[in-house]
């Protein structure tokens, strides 16, 4: 489970995007560029955002505050928590080499 902790400080997101990868699934937090909120998301992997269908993301927005950011985290642990079903069991297949 992603903690605050692990989030960051509020600092770090006027700067650049929060990614990682918890048993299957991907997620990045970051700060919309024009607006003061959180945009967080997050889709099956192994494949980067970017490399990922937009049909297979879901995401949320949260106000960029400490709270927001808590609001945030939570969001992406009951992602992961109520889809575990759609998360891939391994990191990524060989089949593409």
């Amino acid at each position: 489970m992603l903690t605050y902790d692990d989030a960051l400080n509020m600092n770090y997101y006027k700067k650049t995007d929060f990614t990682g990868w918890m048993g299957g699934m991907r997620f990045v937090l970051g700060k919309e560029p024009e607006a003061d909120e959180f945009h967080a998301w997050v889709w099956p992997g192994p494949y980067i955002f970017d490399k990922t269908d937009d049909s297979k993301k879901t995401d949320a927005k949260f106000p960029f505050t400490d709270e927001g950011r808590k609001a945030a985290v939570d969001w992406i642990n009951e992602q992961y928590e109520s889809r575990k079903a759609e998360w891939p069991d391994k990191k990524m297949s060989t089949e593409w080499m």
